[in-house]
């Protein structure tokens, strides 16, 4: 066995290595017979690993290999398998001592200590959530926030997620040894926006007295006063009643110490009619009191968004929003669950229209605003009504009083 791992070994080195006669490996080339020497031999060259083996396979084998070393030394170290090798092939200690020892490399260098990041504080608001780093899940936040220590620092992917919200992902640099607070705010998904918006407007129909209550809104009549601003800035006070019907019918009644106006609109139609000093210039400003009167009724508003799709504003769940690119409402519950704001808007180019509720009075089951303040959105309102007393023509039973 022994003998064919030397023959292939052998074969091997005839093939990887220059060839070299044996004239060469025995030392000086012989002349011809009848030529003339008349120069000196050449220096022979450094001997190939194939001339070692070839010499240690000679008669004379390892002495004559040795002698060879000595005098043209070799152009191979002695790396590990090499030496194998030699010896495979019969050479001594001191044939192997004479090959020069291939260098050993130096040890690769030890990757430096990867740099470790301070404290990572991770905050959720409005509620807890899942925390995900570089794809790894962490776990979840307590009280909205959790403490991540023994990140490598540097650029790490921060994800977080809850039920009913938008998840978050952020890349975020680690300073190493010192701390990091990062805070996420999380998105309702559009679902529980909805649904939010939606229990909202519920709290709201019940604030104004259930069912009940808005039907009773639907048929009233009642008596205050209307504060204007006329195109001087003065602010101007007329007394008024009004009886108002289900559906879009409402008759108003404005007095001044210099006349008196009435306005209606009954069946989509629209008249108005003023005397003593009011007459000739009152009836603009009456058709314009009684179409806004009508128009801001909170239970036609509240009637209008249960129809809609609304959603809970990303500032709060109490304001509810709703657009279909052609109208807006933005309307605003207070602690009460009584609307307090409205933003209505029209795709027109000017500002959005803004009502404020306020002063609500006991009307049987419902509620009614007691002064309603209409203007254009973020300016002092033009036109204030303000309502005295209010009842309802409509009983419990659904007849009339």
């Amino acid at each position: 066995m022994r003998q064919m791992i030397s023959a292939a070994i052998l074969f091997l080195v005839i093939f990887l290595h220059p060839a070299t006669t044996r004239a060469q490996a025995g030392g000086l080339p012989q002349p011809q017979r009848g030529q003339r020497t008349t120069l000196p031999a050449k220096p022979q060259p450094p001997l190939t690993l194939r001339q070692v083996i070839e010499s240690l396979s000679s008669p004379r084998g390892g002495s004559r290999a040795e002698d060879l070393v000595s005098k043209r030394g070799v152009q191979f170290q002695g790396s590990p398998a090499v030496l194998d090798i030699l010896k495979e092939f019969g050479a001594s200690p001191k044939l192997l001592s004479m090959i020069p020892v291939a260098p050993v490399p130096p040890p690769p260098p030890k990757p430096p200590a990867p740099k470790v990041a301070g404290a990572l504080t991770v905050i959720c608001e409005p509620k807890d959530c899942a925390v995900i780093v570089d794809d790894k899940y962490i776990g979840a936040t307590s009280e909205n926030q959790k403490t991540l220590t023994g990140l490598h620092a540097g650029d790490v992917t921060v994800e977080v997620f809850a039920d009913g919200y938008e998840g978050v992902t952020r890349r975020i640099q680690l300073p190493e040894g010192k701390p990091l607070e990062e805070k996420f705010s999380l998105k309702q998904s559009r679902r529980l926006r909805q649904q939010s918006a939606n229990e909202s407007l519920l709290k709201a129909v019940a604030g104004l007295g259930g069912i009940d209550g808005v039907a009773e809104l639907g048929n009233i009549e009642g008596t205050g006063r209307m504060d204007w601003i006329d195109s001087a800035g003065q602010t101007q006070q007329w007394a008024m009643t009004f009886n108002k019907r289900i559906g879009k019918d409402l008759v108003m009644t404005f007095k001044t110490r210099d006349g008196q106006c009435s306005a209606s609109i009954l069946a989509q139609s629209a008249k108005q009619e003023c005397k003593g000093g009011l007459k000739g210039g009152g009836e603009k400003i009456a058709d314009q009191a009684v179409s806004l009167f009508l128009s801001y009724q909170l239970q036609d508003v509240i009637h209008a968004l249960l129809k809609r799709t609304v959603l809970a504003s990303e500032r709060g769940e109490n304001r509810l929003e709703s657009s279909d690119g052609k109208v807006s409402y933005v309307l605003t519950i207070g602690n009460d669950s009584l609307p307090v704001d409205l933003v209505y808007g029209i795709n027109d180019g000017n500002a959005p229209i803004q009502v404020r509720y306020s002063n609500y009075l006991n009307l049987n089951s419902g509620r009614y605003p007691g002064r309603i303040a209409i203007g254009r959105s973020n300016n002092a309102a033009v036109w204030i009504f303000t309502v005295n007393s209010v009842r309802s023509r409509l009983t419990r039973a659904g007849g009339w009083r």
